[in-house]
């Protein structure tokens, strides 16, 4: 059975998998059968800080 390859960035896979950190991108086409990275060695995954997403989600407290 031939897998269809899929190909995305880092920061896309970012958002695919549930914002996960940068090591776990890293480490998952070596574990996923069909999945790549595309401009790895030009783009890495966000950072927490850097997806807002991410750091909206660390927010503990609001200041107004």
């Amino acid at each position: 059975m031939a897998y269809k390859l899929i190909r995305a960035t880092a920061t896309k896979w970012h958002k695919i998998l549930g914002h996960v950190g940068a090591d776990v991108i890293e480490q998952f086409p070596k574990h996923v059968v069909g999945a790549e990275l595309t401009e790895l060695t030009t783009e890495r995954a966000p950072l927490k800080i850097e997806c807002e997403a991410c750091l909206l989600a660390k927010h503990t407290q609001q200041i107004s």
